[in-house]
């Protein structure tokens, strides 16, 4: 998956649910991540860039809190595939 993917779905789940990102890093941090919470904060600002560790190390952390949460939806990982609709698809059309 393409970094700035990541960072966007990374940061959507984080809105969706309105997640405290404080509480994220802290998650982050206990999970190994290295990054402080303003890189943290820059990065789903889309702001900056992490290194992929660090990505995935919080995209553990949201989805370790949704799960506990039971709330909906996942931040993706590194080698995640994001996936369209597929052509011919009801709301898509085919290539002319």
């Amino acid at each position: 998956m393409e970094e700035v993917d990541q960072q966007a779905l990374t940061g959507a789940v984080i809105q969706e649910h309105g997640l405290d990102l404080g509480q994220l890093w802290l998650e982050h941090i206990a999970l190994g991540g290295d990054a402080s919470e303003q890189d943290i904060r820059n990065y789903i600002a889309g702001l900056s860039s992490l290194p992929p560790k660090e990505r995935d190390t919080l995209a553990q952390a949201i989805n370790e809190h949704c799960a506990a949460a039971g709330l909906p939806g996942r931040a993706p990982f590194g080698d995640s595939h994001v996936t369209g609709p597929r052509s011919g698809s009801p709301g898509t059309s085919s290539p002319r």
